[in-house]
């Protein structure tokens, strides 16, 4: 039996492109909304501060909350819309799971900002470890070299950071304790999100000239 491995893209059906638009959408809105966020936040820190007091620190500050907790479900949604339309081209399932595992969770860290306190970080450790874990796979839909480079680098960033504190602990002992927690928590998000932008306009933007893809057994 023969299964997929990789990506096996149907040049009738460009649906990848249409993915490619909403993943810019869906980036860029929450980009401006963070930093939209963080202006009406008196006193916030990007040091000293996580993302999540945005939405979740008590007592809520408004309307920032709402701005950042509006953006994180509509960043999922569109992710996950994405994710659907990658898989109708024909996509790889193992970076589109990855994919959809994080969009999923992004969704539900506006829904259940950081006050559910476990709920939160449970959702919150999830799109972390998925989030990277779609960078490292997405060479498999047949992106090109630069853009494999890309990935990898960002992908190395946010990974080397999340797995730091395990690693040198907390506090000045961890060479990454410099940035603070909000500029840690951020080294490993925007990586994820600006390759997803870079992804977006990728995909938007190709035609028939995708490279050529290999295929051999396995199913993912």
């Amino acid at each position: 039996m023969k299964f997929q491995r990789g990506s096996i893209f149907k040049p009738e059906k460009e649906y990848y492109k249409f993915a490619g638009i909403l993943l810019v959408i869906a980036c860029v809105q929450y980009l401006l909304a963070v930093n939209v966020a963080e202006s009406l936040f008196p006193g916030y820190s990007i040091a000293i501060n996580s993302l999540s007091d945005l939405g979740g620190s008590l007592p809520l500050v408004e309307p920032a909350a709402i701005i950042f907790n509006v953006s994180n479900i509509i960043l999922g949604i569109l992710i996950l819309v994405s994710v659907y339309l990658i898989l109708k081209s024909g996509g790889c399932r193992l970076f589109s799971s990855c994919l959809a595992v994080f969009g999923f969770c992004i969704a539900a860290l506006g829904i259940f900002p950081e006050y559910t306190n476990s709920i939160h970080v449970t959702f919150e450790l999830l799109a972390f470890i998925s989030g990277i874990l779609a960078l490292f796979f997405s060479y498999r839909l047949g992106i090109n070299i630069p853009m494999i480079i890309i990935s990898f680098i960002l992908g190395l960033i946010a990974l080397i950071t999340i797995v730091s504190p395990f690693i040198y602990g907390m506090g000045p002992t961890n060479p990454l304790d410099v940035f603070g927690k909000g500029g840690s928590e951020r080294l490993i998000i925007y990586p994820i999100i600006l390759y997803l932008t870079a992804l977006g306009g990728y995909l938007t933007s190709r035609g028939k000239d995708w490279v050529r893809i290999r295929f051999t057994e396995g199913y993912w």
